[in-house]
């Protein structure tokens, strides 16, 4: 119970409200199988990273040249575990390195803009990598995988076995379902949720939400009262009416988000009452 509130106190600490530009959107809602949600994120990033000429999937053939005459990065899983986010972080710092060297290269402003917009993006996609891999490896180790190998839970046939060749895509992963992810969308549907905590949730949302679209703007609020606000620079260049729109409707939302956040704040104080002041009184 303790260490419960400390998470629930702790991520009311901070509260972000980001204004995301996006097209068609479905307004769908995150699914309630976290694993689809993993899955959709995996999926956005690596359409991203194909979409930018850094990376292809696997088809059984040498990859493809990119723009600088290298052979672009394969992607040659199909799940959404840990081995999947790891393969997805070493493209994005692969593309980093790949885009960096050409920005001596770029003519006009906007395409430099552009480019670092995409340098960025692909910050963002290794570090939600990066966090999705920790989740992964949490659950081994809260499981103690890594000292159980070949027992239930752990793929022992990891490292290719499967393939025909280095350029085919990897078999899913069905042994290691119990902790992992690298399996097939239809396997996902059919095996048991994962063990998560509220926090790895809030993280999966997150990343959901966010996925690989462009933030206009972004405010942060602490709880001490100190409120930092970031402008890109895809919203300065907006035209002025649409800027006004925009900025009007971030103030609305950041105002709506503010209020509801002092309410639960209060909410749950109240309901907590000595266990919720003793978190932050240091048990005293």
């Amino acid at each position: 119970m303790e260490q419960s509130l400390k998470a629930l106190a702790s991520e009311l600490l901070t509260l972000e409200i980001n204004t995301i530009f996006k097209e068609n959107t479905t307004g769908a809602k995150m699914p309630a199988n976290k694993r689809i949600a993993l899955y959709d994120i995996i999926q956005r990033y690596r359409k991203t990273l194909i979409e930018y000429g850094i990376c292809e999937k696997a088809n059984g053939q040498p990859p493809s040249l990119d723009g600088a005459g290298n052979p672009k990065f394969l992607l040659r899983f199909v799940g959404a575990g840990e081995y999947s986010f790891y393969e997805v972080k070493r493209a994005a710092v692969h593309g980093k390195a790949y885009y960096e060297k050409l920005q001596t290269q770029m003519q006009t402003p906007e395409q430099l803009e552009e480019l670092k917009n995409r340098i960025q993006m692909l910050y963002r996609i290794e570090r939600q990598s990066a966090v999705m891999m920790g989740l992964f490896k949490e659950q081994r180790h809260k499981l103690d995988i890594d000292n159980k190998q070949g027992t239930t839970g752990y793929d022992a046939e990891f490292n290719g076995k499967g393939c025909n060749s280095d350029y085919d895509l990897y078999p899913s992963q069905k042994g290691s379902f119990v902790w992992n992810n690298d399996i097939s969308l239809a396997e996902m549907n059919n095996v048991d949720p994962l063990d998560l905590t509220s926090e790895q949730v809030t993280n999966i949302r997150k990343a959901w939400e966010l996925g690989t679209q462009q933030v206009l703007l972004q405010t942060v609020v602490q709880i001490d009262g100190d409120v930092t606000s970031y402008l890109t620079p895809k919203f300065v260049h907006l035209p002025k009416d649409f800027r006004d729109m925009v900025m009007n409707f971030h103030q609305s939302s950041t105002n709506e988000a503010t209020a509801h956040w002092s309410s639960l704040f209060k909410v749950v104080a109240d309901l907590t009452g000595k266990a919720f002041s003793s978190i932050f009184g240091g048990g005293k």
